[in-house]
C-alpha cells in the first residue's frame, strides 16, 4: 500500500472549504498540479479526489457494488425522490429495467419528430434576437431543451406553468448547492426564507406532476410520450407497475437530468464555436443536406457535427463530477480506501488530464475521429458516466444537442463580446460565472 498524497493549503482547517466554494475548478487544478492524479483533501470532511481513469473504472464498473451514492447526490432526494439518480440496490435495478424501454432506438426516433418540430419553432422565435445586442444564450438554450423535455414527457403544458418551472429550477439548484458547499449558512437559510421558498417550489412541482398523472389515468388516452410509457411499464417477473409516487420520481428525474445538462452543454458549445470559424464552416457544409432541421436519417449522416458535440462534452462536461462512498475497506491502484471514504471523481479534470489527452485544453473535434475513438481507453472519456449506472438518456441527449446545434449554426452566426468575460463556476452542472451571452447575427 502507498499513502495518498494530501493537498494542504494552510494549517487553518476552514481555509480549504472556503477556497473550494469560491472557485472549485481552480482549487482542484491546484491539487492535481501539486499532488498528481489522486490526492486527499479535507472540506469539512475528508475526500479522496481523483482524475485517474483506473479509479473511475474500479468505482463505476469493476467494484461498483462496493460503493454507494455520495451525500452530494443525496441532497437531491427532496426533489428527485427515489428516482434513478438517487436510488440504489435492487430497487434501482427494478426501476432501471422499467424505464429502459423509454430510450430504445425506436422510441427515440418517434421522440425525434417532436424535437424537430419544437426546434423549428424555436428558430423562428430566435429571429427576434438577431442583431439586437448581447443575448442570454443560457436562457435560450434552457428554454428549448425544457420545451423538448416537457413535451416528450407530458405532452402539452401551458406557458405559465413552463415559465414558472424555468424560474424554479434555477432557484432550486442554487439552494441545494448552497446547502452542501456552505453548511454554515443553514441556520440563516431557515431564517431568511430560503427554506420556505424551496418548500413552496417543491410543492408546485409535485402538484403539477401528480395532476398530470391523475388526469392521464382518468382520461383513458394513451399518447406517445414518456409519461405514458412510465404508466404502462410492467416488471417482467412480477407484473407490478409503478405507483404514482414512483412515476413522479422518475418523471422529475427525467426532466431535471434531461434538459439542464443539454442546455448547459449547448451554451458552452455556442460560446466556444463563436471563436472557431473553421469548425463552424464545416458544420454549415455538413448541414447543407437539410432545409430547416435535420431528419433522423439526415442526423446520422452528419458525423462531424457529432464530433463537435462530443468534443464540447469533453472540454465542458455538464456532469462535471461524481461522488461515491465506499461501503467496504479496499484498495484502488495501491491506495488504501477505507469504509465510508468519500471518493470525488472529477470528470472535468479527467477530460483535461494531460497524461491521457494530447493538447487537452484545445477544442479539437478531431479527438473523436472514429479510429481514435476505437483505440481510446474506455474510461478516459465519461460525459455520461460508466458502468451499470451510465446515464440512461445519453443517446437522447446526444441526438438533441446535435439536432439543435446543427440547426442553429445553419441559420445564425454567433459572436462574442470581448468586453464580456465568461468564467466557469460549477453548481450541480457546469454553469458559468455570469451567464453566457453572445451576439446573434
Amino acid at each position: 500500500m502507498r499513502p495518498i498524497p494530501e493537498f494542504r493549503i494552510s494549517k487553518f482547517s476552514l481555509l480549504a472549504p472556503l477556497r473550494f466554494t469560491r472557485d472549485p475548478l481552480h482549487f482542484l487544478r491546484q491539487g492535481f498540479d501539486t499532488c498528481g492524479d489522486t490526492f486527499k483533501i479535507r472540506l469539512f470532511k475528508e475526500f479522496i479526489v481523483t482524475r485517474d481513469p483506473a479509479f473511475f473504472r474500479h468505482v463505476l464498473q469493476q467494484h461498483h457494488k462496493n460503493f454507494k451514492k455520495g451525500n452530494s447526490v443525496k441532497m437531491l432526494r427532496p426533489v428527485l425522490g427515489n428516482g434513478l439518480v438517487i436510488s440504489d440496490g435492487d430497487f434501482w435495478l427494478r426501476q432501471r429495467r422499467l424505464v429502459q424501454p423509454a430510450f430504445h432506438r425506436e422510441r427515440l426516433q418517434e421522440l425525434f419528430v417532436t424535437m424537430g418540430t419544437l426546434t423549428a419553432t424555436f428558430l423562428d422565435e430566435l429571429e427576434a434576437s438577431r442583431g439586437k445586442g448581447l443575448i442570454d444564450v443560457d436562457a435560450k438554450m434552457m428554454g428549448i431543451t425544457s420545451d423538448i423535455a416537457l413535451k416528450t414527457l407530458f405532452g402539452n403544458m401551458n406557458t405559465e406553468d413552463k415559465e414558472q418551472i424555468y424560474r424554479q429550477v434555477s432557484r432550486t439548484q442554487t439552494y441545494l448547492v448552497t446547502r452542501v458547499r456552505k453548511p454554515y449558512r443553514l441556520p440563516w437559510m431557515a431564517i431568511n426564507g430560503e427554506d420556505r421558498r424551496f418548500k413552496t417550489d417543491l410543492a408546485f412541482f409535485n402538484k403539477l406532476v401528480f395532476d398530470f398523472i391523475r388526469q392521464r389515468r382518468l382520461s383513458g388516452e394513451t399518447p406517445n410520450d414518456l409519461l405514458q410509457l412510465l404508466l404502462d411499464s410492467k416488471d417482467e417477473d412480477t407484473g407490478e407497475q409503478m405507483n404514482d409516487e414512483q412515476i413522479r420520481d422518475e418523471a422529475i428525474t427525467m426532466f431535471a437530468a434531461g434538459h439542464e445538462t443539454s442546455a448547459t452543454g449547448l451554451s458552452w458549445l455556442l460560446w466556444e464555436l463563436a471563436d472557431q470559424p473553421e469548425i463552424v464552416a464545416r458544420i454549415r457544409k455538413e448541414s447543407e443536406i437539410f432545409d430547416i432541421v435535420p431528419s433522423f436519417e439526415q442526423l446520422m449522416q452528419m458525423p462531424y457535427t457529432r464530433q463537435v458535440v462530443e468534443e464540447g462534452l469533453r472540454l465542458y462536461p455538464p456532469a462535471w463530477t461524481m461522488t461515491r462512498e465506499a461501503t467496504v475497506d479496499q484498495d484502488i491502484e495501491g491506495y488504501p480506501i477505507s469504509k465510508r471514504s468519500s471518493v470525488f471523481m472529477s470528470v472535468f479534470e479527467l477530460h483535461r488530464n494531460p497524461n491521457i489527452w494530447e493538447d487537452p485544453l484545445t477544442f479539437n473535434p478531431g479527438n473523436f475521429q472514429p479510429e481514435l475513438v476505437r483505440n481510446r481507453a474506455k474510461f478516459n472519456y465519461l460525459p455520461f458516466g460508466a458502468g451499470p449506472r451510465i446515464c440512461i438518456g445519453q443517446q437522447f441527449a446526444l441526438m438533441e444537442m446535435q439536432l439543435i446545434l446543427s440547426a442553429l449554426i445553419k441559420r445564425f452566426a454567433f459572436e462574442r463580446d470581448p468586453a464580456y468575460p465568461v468564467g466557469m463556476h460549477p453548481q450541480i452542472v457546469l454553469k458559468s460565472t455570469n451567464g453566457i451571452k453572445l451576439y446573434i447575427n
